[in-house]
């Protein structure tokens, strides 16, 4: 039955033929920094560490309060030993 249908889709070939041979812009290299002393990374506190946890914590407990104040009173309860 299709046989007599004329046929108009397009194809497209994928297989990296032609269309692979032809040079694509090249990207531009990020230019090296010039070296200067690196500055040390900063020390998290424990304290610190202790109230991401907890934020994490009552995030992922879905706490509707306000998530910073909760998380720095515990962390304050947790250090204050």
């Amino acid at each position: 039955m299709r046989d007599h249908m004329a046929d108009t889709h397009i194809h497209i070939h994928l297989d990296g033929g032609e269309a692979a041979a032809t040079p694509t812009k090249a990207r531009r290299r990020a230019k090296p920094k010039a070296s200067s002393p690196t500055k040390p990374k900063r020390k998290a506190s424990a304290y610190s560490k202790t109230v991401g946890r907890e934020m994490k914590r009552l995030k992922k407990a879905g706490f509707r309060g306000n998530v910073m104040k909760k998380a720095h009173s515990i962390a304050k309860k947790k250090h204050k030993k």
